[in-house]
């Protein structure tokens, strides 16, 4: 498993829980309504991938891209 796969899917499951609870929380299940909290769960789930991303980073945690810093 790739060091991303793990952040991926953390990101896919916090985009859908997102939504999930936003949809249940509004008063009124129309569908402009869905859709328009669907895009923002969407949007949600790569800004948590982006941040995270990014605070590994700085925290010189193994890199995203799928490559190992170990030599020899």
């Amino acid at each position: 498993m790739q060091p991303t796969t793990r952040l991926k899917l953390a990101s896919i499951a916090f985009s859908v829980l997102w939504t999930c609870w936003m949809v249940w929380s509004t008063d009124s299940f129309d569908w402009a309504g869905i859709v328009i909290l669907t895009v923002c769960g969407i949007l949600a789930g790569v800004g948590c991938y982006i941040a995270m991303s990014f605070a590994f980073r700085l925290m010189r945690l193994p890199p995203t891209g799928g490559k190992s810093r170990a030599r020899g």
